[in-house]
């Protein structure tokens, strides 16, 4: 007790040392993040003022360009460029005076001297091109050979370029303050990355003595859990699907056994009415009997009667069906499982050899491919499933061709066989893969005889098996129906009694 007193109190210890050096190394990081992080904003905010410096210069200087081309060829072309510089020139003014307050000093002076001289250039190249529009080119170009405009581009170059240069300067300042701080959060990060090693090789020190008194405890705990975890698993999937079944068993209950109720209600309805002119004419008792009477009471002995009867008869015995069929899927959910060991080959061969006579009337076959050792499971259960996925694969065999039937088995695993019943038949839809294992429910034209109880049946059996029943198919190509199987049905059993 003494040494894990003592284990523990260690551990506290260094726990607390990391904690603090955390805290020191994440509060110097995040100090040294905003200052980096200030720095590169002002970085940025200098690169856009030297952008939006050189693309005002740039502007100017494309309508100097576009007035000696007009001047020089009078193509009206040259004034695109006169003319885009024309509308660009005050957006980039004020963007300019917007970037300047990072220099409050001299922006305002700087600002109204440049404004100027923009207004003063760009009104000689106004009356240059005025004047060549107005036909008097020569005065046009002598404006320009005086250089009128020069001595105030050549300041405006001046001042842009002084601007440029400045921040340019403050940029520098500004990548060596990175620079600086890039480098303390360096030394910091090794620093603390240094600390926090030695503390956490201290604690694995630790630690490893803790664990090795631990392991004992906790291999006992996974003994134990090992089963838990997958009976708790296993429970859950069959209360799903147990209540997946009732919840179907009561729609069928509730739709499918309503269906011929209420056929047999409105035929009594009719019964009722074929009885009046029944009444009327054997019930006389010497009164006289209209000719109407007469017609309809025949009317009624010779054909309303008859087919009520008919379809009463018809819904009663589709009740009787279904509830059979209730009965047969309820008693086999409640048979008792009897284990025994099962050759999954003899087995196939047998249920093969069961349609062999159809196989062979329509130049089909029956290949088997069983690759596992006998199973622990119930035969009747199992010969059940086989039985009824082979007689719908003949069942359902396509008229164009022989019907090719395969039976394969294989291991799915240290607990578990894959056991697939594949035909080249009619094949199903892929929107009906689910609705066929439901009861009463079938897929395509309903040219065979058949109540949509077998897929039903098989996968009521193969879940009291421990296992589970999919479908692969293309309509139209065939289908494979694939039975997950315990290979021992005891181990099952077992673990659902506990």
């Amino acid at each position: 007790m003494q040494i894990v007193n003592r284990n523990i109190r260690q551990t506290a210890i260094l726990l607390l040392l990391g904690a603090t050096l955390l805290a020191i190394l994440a509060g110097s990081s995040t100090f040294i993040s905003f200052r980096s992080n200030a720095a590169f904003e002002k970085t940025l905010a200098e690169r856009q003022l030297r952008q939006t410096g050189t693309d005002l210069l740039a502007a100017l200087q494309d309508a100097e360009t576009g007035q000696r081309g007009y001047l020089i060829t009078l193509d009206p072309e040259f004034l695109e460029p006169y003319q885009s510089a024309r509308t660009r020139t005050p957006e980039l003014r004020s963007a300019l005076e917007q970037r300047l307050v990072m220099d409050p000093r001299r922006s305002e002076d700087l600002l109204a001297e440049l404004d100027a001289l923009i207004d003063l250039r760009m009104g000689l190249i106004d009356t240059t091109l005025n004047a060549a529009g107005a036909g008097d080119v020569a005065a046009a170009r002598t404006i320009v050979a005086q250089g009128q405009g020069k001595p105030a581009m050549d300041r405006v170059r001046a001042l842009l370029g002084e601007i440029i240069a400045a921040s340019d300067a403050r940029m520098a300042d500004l990548v060596r303050v990175q620079g600086r701080m890039n480098r303390w959060l360096q030394v910091a990060s090794v620093l603390g990355g240094i600390a926090m090693l030695a503390v956490v090789g201290s604690a694995f020190v630790l630690l490893a003595r803790q664990l090795h008194a631990l392991r004992a405890a906790e291999d006992e705990l996974r003994r134990l859990n090992s089963g838990l975890e997958g009976r708790v698993r296993q429970r859950t999937e069959d209360l799903m699907r147990a209540n997946q079944e009732v919840q179907r068993f009561a729609y069928i209950v509730t739709h499918d056994l309503r269906a011929p109720l209420v056929n047999i209600m409105g035929f009594t309805s009719e019964l009722e009415t074929a009885l009046k002119p029944l009444q009327a004419y054997v019930l006389a008792e010497g009164e006289t009997v209209t000719e109407d009477n007469i017609r309809d009471a025949r009317a009624a002995a010779a054909e309303d009667l008859p087919e009520a009867l008919a379809f009463i008869r018809s819904s009663t015995r589709k009740m009787d069906g279904l509830i059979n069929a209730i009965l047969k899927i309820s008693r086999d959910g409640r048979r008792e499982l009897k284990p025994e060991t099962v050759d999954l080959k003899v087995l196939a061969e047998q249920t093969a050899a069961s349609v062999a006579h159809q196989l062979g009337e329509t130049g089909g076959e029956a290949q088997i491919d069983v690759r596992v050792p006998p199973l622990v499971t119930d035969r009747l259960s199992l010969e059940q499933a086989l039985g009824n996925l082979v007689d719908n694969a003949v069942k359902y065999a396509s008229p164009d061709r022989p019907l090719q039937l395969k039976i394969r088995a294989v291991p799915n695993g240290p607990r578990m066989v894959r056991v697939e019943v594949e035909d080249n038949g009619r094949g199903i839809a892929e929107a009906d893969h689910e609705r066929v294992f439901e009861l009463f429910r079938r897929s395509g034209s309903q040219d065979r005889p058949g109540e949509g109880i077998g897929l039903a049946h098989v996968r009521t059996v193969v879940r009291n098996l421990g296992g589970e029943i999919t479908l692969r198919s293309v309509h139209g190509q065939g289908s494979t129906f694939t039975l997950h199987l315990p290979v021992d049905l005891r181990a099952v059993l077992e673990t659902v009694r506990t």
